[in-house]
């Protein structure tokens, strides 16, 4: 019986010390024993903006205009290479057999929009020849390949060098690895009473990124909603999901709210809904805001979804606020994460 395929997305988090590298490569092993098993590495945390940063000081110190250029994505594409490096020795010396590979070796073609580059074609071959070999491939995140130069994806790409590596391989699922472990209604960080979604719709996640939540980056997302790609969000220290999606996971009760950070001081605080709401409950969450004294400066209402664009220093508050009224109950994470997605 051939075992499932499983692709691995391991978060910047997740490979951010030597230790957790170490940590991450047992996992991958484990699972090998069971899987067919294709990892996708990030950058380590911080590494990306440090490399970005250090592009950007060095166009200014020679008088260049900061922007894309085929040497900037080949500078900040290292962070992945490292990542993926460092993975494949740890695993090497746990006794796996594991390879690094680029955008190039592991057949990610992209279009030309350096720093902003999308993924156009993915080749299976060479990861399939590698798994035939019980070979552990590891690939470099964030990056494609375009006239024989790197190009970098937009920020969070790791995701979507994940799911494309997995529809292309036909995967059982796409698993992302990350530190704060699943779906929350909220990030937690902003909104301490937040709760953990266990299970959710293709359709919600895809909003909810849309929207501005730092869960999965809104193509990635799209991408598994098109595709049916089952996906679990996995923290760091096992293997169970904290949260598994779907096309048919969830149900309609489920609620979540977003907030987003503009460039012009204000930020938009979103909530969103798995399905079409009653137009008096936006109005009802505008004069709650209202009330508190947090008044929006401009109400986007749509069937399943309004944002309240607002002063981004009151943003923490009325994401606390629409949280309190619009997610209610406990009701929308009572769900069970499932088993084996299919």
């Amino acid at each position: 019986m051939t075992r499932p395929l499983i692709v691995i997305k391991l978060g910047g988090d997740a490979l951010a010390t030597a230790e957790r590298i170490a940590a991450q490569a047992g996992r991958l092993a484990r699972r090998a024993r069971t899987e067919r098993v294709v990892a996708v590495a990030s950058a380590r945390r911080g590494v990306t903006d440090h490399l970005v940063t250090l592009v950007e000081r060095v166009q200014h110190a020679v008088g260049a205009v900061p922007g894309s250029h085929p040497e900037a994505d080949r500078a900040i594409a290292a962070g992945e290479v490292v990542s993926a490096s460092l993975l494949s020795l740890a695993l090497e010396g746990l006794g796996c057999r594991a390879v690094s590979l680029d955008a190039r070796e592991a057949g990610l073609s992209s279009d030309g929009r350096f720093g902003t580059a999308r993924l156009t074609a993915v080749d299976p071959a060479p990861i399939r020849r590698l798994l035939d070999q019980g070979v552990i491939p590891v690939v470099t995140g964030f990056q494609g390949w375009y006239e024989g130069r790197v190009t970098t994806l937009p920020r969070g790409g790791s995701d979507c060098t994940a799911v494309s590596l997995a529809i292309s391989l036909g995967a059982e699922r796409c698993d992302l690895v990350k530190e704060s472990g699943g779906l929350y209604t909220a990030d937690p960080r902003l909104v301490p009473e937040a709760r953990p979604l266990r299970s959710a719709t293709h359709q919600f996640l895809t909003a909810l990124a849309e929207a501005g939540a730092q869960v999965m980056q809104p193509e990635a997302a799209m991408l598994a909603e098109q595709a049916g790609l089952p996906l679990w969000f996995l923290p760091l220290d096992h293997d169970e999901p904290v949260s598994a999606v779907s096309a048919a996971a969830g149900n309609g009760l489920l609620r979540g709210v977003a907030v987003r950070r503009l460039s012009d001081g204000v930020s938009a605080v979103t909530a969103v809904a798995a399905q079409p709401v009653a137009p008096r409950e936006w109005d009802r969450l505008t004069a709650e805001l209202a009330a508190a004294r947090l008044e929006a400066r401009e109400v986007r209402p749509a069937p399943a979804r309004c944002t309240f664009r607002l002063p981004a220093d009151t943003a923490a508050r009325a994401a606390r606020l629409i949280h309190a009224a619009f997610v209610g109950e406990p009701h929308a994470c009572a769900e069970p994460a499932a088993g084996r997605s299919h």
